[in-house]
C-alpha cells in the first residue's frame, strides 16, 4: 500500500528535518575507532552547571508525577529576571514546538509567511505542514534582506519570521535596520523574532527587541535554555510577547509539553545565571581563533555572533564534509539549508576539539 495516498495532499511533499549525524552513527558508518568530536548541531560543549545536574538529580525521585502543565514556576522565574509580566511568558519543548503551535494557532489556509533564505530550517517545515503560501527572501551577503522582507508583505501576510543572528549563517541585523522595518508594519502582522543565540551576541547595535515590544504589541521573541545553558537534550525553549498572544498559545498546547526534569534544569540555569559569563568570553575566543585560521587558509567565513560559523570553502576544494567524517570530526552541510554543495556549519568546540579541527581541515587544503 501506499501510504503516502492516505496523507492530506499538502504533506505528502514535506521533507523531514535531518539533523546532524550523532556520533554513534559516525562510530559505525565510518568504522572509526578513535575519539569522535561532533561540531555540528550548534550545541555548546561544555555540559550542565554543576548546580543545575544537581538539580536534575534532586527531582528524579518525583519523575513518577506529571510535570507543572504550564510551566507556572519557570514562567514566573523567567518574567521576574527580565522585569516582566509573568503572563507575558509562554514555555516550549524547544522553541521549535513554539514556532509549530503559532503556525497551527494563528495561521489561515489562505495567509501567507515570510521568513529568510537561507535561515533556519524549520520555518519552511512548519509552513509545508500548515499548508499555506511561503515567501521565501533570499539574503544578501549572507545578511537578512529587510528590505526585500518588507516589500514581500501582501494583504494576505499574516507571520514573518525574523531569525537574528541567523543560523546557518551567524550574521545579524542592527537596532535601527529593524526599527526602519517595523516602521509601517501592519498590527495585524505577527514579527516573530528568534533569538535562540541571544547571549552569545557581542554586537553593540544589536536590537533591543524586548524595548519595541512595549510599543508594538505584535512582536514575539523565541529564546531557549538549549544553547548557552548546555540543555539542548532537555528541550526547553520561551516566547515573550503580549499576554494576549500566551492566553492564545495555551489553547492550542498539549498538555504537559515540557518535562518535570527539563522545567528544574532550566529553573537552576537561572539561579545560576551569572555562572555562563565565562563561557561566553571563551565562546568568542574560539570563534575567533578558528574563524581567523579559516580565512588565513582562502576559506570565506560571515562574521558571526553565535557559537557557530559558515564556512564556504575555496575553488576546487571539495568533499570536505565527508573527509573530515573520516578523520572523527562530524560538521554540518548545507546543501539542505540551500547554500551550496561545499559549504558547512561548524560548531565552536572547546579549545582541544577547535585544535583538532584546525589541523584536520590543514590537511585537507
Amino acid at each position: 500500500m501506499d501510504f503516502e495516498v492516505l496523507m492530506q495532499p499538502h504533506l505528502r511533499n514535506v521533507k523531514p528535518y535531518v539533523p546532524g549525524k550523532p556520533i554513534e552513527e559516525v562510530r559505525r558508518e565510518k568504522k572509526f575507532e578513535g575519539e569522535i568530536i561532533k561540531l555540528a548541531s550548534n550545541e555548546n560543549p561544555d555540559p550542565p552547571m554543576g548546580e543545575v545536574k544537581q538539580a536534575i538529580i534532586d527531582e528524579i525521585d518525583y519523575i513518577n508525577r506529571y510535570p507543572n502543565s504550564g510551566s507556572y514556576y519557570l514562567c514566573r522565574e523567567i518574567a521576574e529576571y527580565l522585569q516582566l509580566d509573568p503572563g507575558q511568558v509562554f514555555i516550549g519543548n524547544g522553541s521549535n514546538e513554539i514556532i509549530d503551535m503559532l503556525v497551527r494557532a494563528f495561521i489561515n489556509p489562505d495567509e501567507e509567511i515570510i521568513y529568510p533564505f537561507p535561515s533556519f530550517i524549520v520555518y519552511p517545515i512548519v509552513t509545508q505542514l500548515a499548508g499555506v503560501k511561503a515567501v521565501e527572501v533570499p539574503l544578501i551577503d549572507y545578511r537578512l534582506d529587510l528590505d526585500a522582507m518588507k516589500e514581500g508583505i501582501t494583504g494576505k501576510t499574516k507571520l514573518i519570521f525574523i531569525c537574528n543572528p541567523n543560523n546557518p549563517t551567524g550574521t545579524y541585523v542592527t537596532g535601527k535596520e529593524i526599527e526602519r522595518f517595523l516602521d509601517g508594519i501592519r498590527d495585524n502582522i505577527l514579527v516573530v523574532f528568534d533569538e535562540a543565540y541571544y547571549e552569545y551576541v557581542t554586537a553593540a547595535d544589536f536590537p533591543d527587541v524586548l524595548s519595541l515590544q512595549k510599543e508594538r504589541k505584535n512582536l514575539i521573541i523565541l529564546r531557549t535554555f538549549s544553547k548557552i545553558h548546555s540543555l539542548s537534550g532537555l528541550r526547553v525553549g520561551y516566547s515573550i510577547s503580549h499576554e494576549g498572544f500566551v492566553t492564545c498559545m495555551h489553547k492550542v498546547r498539549q498538555p504537559f509539553n515540557v518535562n518535570r526534569l527539563a522545567q528544574i534544569a532550566a529553573r537552576a540555569a537561572l539561579k545560576h545565571v551569572n555562572l555562563i559569563t565565562g563561557r561566553i568570553k571563551e565562546n568568542r575566543v574560539q570563534l575567533d581563533y578558528i574563524r581567523n585560521e579559516l580565512i588565513a587558509m582562502g576559506f570565506t567565513v560571515p562574521s558571526s555572533q553565535t557559537n557557530f560559523i559558515l564556512v564556504v570553502p575555496p575553488d576546487g576544494c571539495t568533499g570536505i564534509v565527508d573527509k573530515l567524517l573520516g578523520a572523527g570530526i562530524i560538521v554540518r552541510g548545507m546543501k539542505p539549508f540551500g547554500l551550496g554543495e561545499e559549504s558547512f556549519r561548524v560548531t565552536v568546540g572547546n579549545a582541544v576539539e577547535n585544535k583538532r579541527f584546525i589541523e584536520a581541515i590543514g590537511k585537507l587544503v
